[in-house]
């Protein structure tokens, strides 16, 4: 997303009423207490932080219900923080609005714990991508846990402190005409994630996000 926007949702998340933005991001009504609950998968881990959790609650309420999603969620953030709804966020809602119900994403520690690693590497060495605080490749970094998953995809994140702005930033993929982002958190053939959130000397602060498909 570009740095403008970024700069329009940092003065809204700091200089609105906490009480406003805590409405904004409650459930919504017309979310079924059963939906809210499957969604919530990785509640009871006490590995992860408050904002970790809510990460993955909001992946799974856009992968379990999308065309929802993209009418609570997704247009309640977009008309409150009033950044532009572009050609990205109108192919993410067309997407949500045909996609069927998607699995729900269910927290992995080895998940969890290469995804803090590498949001802990990226903060203390202010890079960003995938490679490794010593310069390991992605397939190099993912070679013990590809024994465990047939599949695996990472998403990284930058500047964003609060889990529905990283999740709506992935998944509207601005600039990124090849929607990697949006495709990971929506691909119907990985199931398990791993969230990790961390300081960042040069965006302040960077979310790491780690999925794996079926075990082997």
């Amino acid at each position: 997303m570009h740095s403008y926007l970024k700069h329009i949702i940092y003065f809204f998340l700091f200089f609105t009423t906490s009480t406003l933005f805590a409405q904004k991001i409650t459930p919504f009504e017309t979310w079924s207490d059963n939906d809210l609950s499957i969604a919530n998968s990785a509640k009871n881990f006490k590995e992860l932080s408050f904002q970790e959790k809510k990460v993955i609650f909001y992946i799974n309420l856009a992968r379990i219900n999308g065309s929802l999603f993209a009418d609570t969620y997704l247009k309640d953030y977009m008309d409150d923080v009033k950044i532009p709804k572009n050609k990205y966020y109108k192919s993410l809602v067309k997407m949500l609005k045909e996609q069927p119900r998607l699995p729900v994403l269910n927290f992995d520690e080895d998940l969890f714990n290469e995804a803090v690693k590498h949001a802990k590497e990226m903060g203390k060495t202010g890079r960003k991508g995938h490679r490794s605080g010593d310069y390991e490749s992605f397939g190099e970094r993912m070679a013990p846990l590809q024994k465990k998953f047939k599949k695996i995809k990472e998403s990284n994140q930058y500047g964003f402190p609060d889990a529905l702005s990283i999740v709506i930033d992935l998944l509207i993929d601005d600039e990124q005409e090849s929607l990697r982002h949006r495709k990971m958190l929506l691909d119907p053939d990985l199931f398990y994630i791993g969230v990790g959130i961390r300081a960042h000397k040069k965006f302040m602060i960077n979310t790491s996000i780690l999925m794996g498909g079926s075990p082997l």
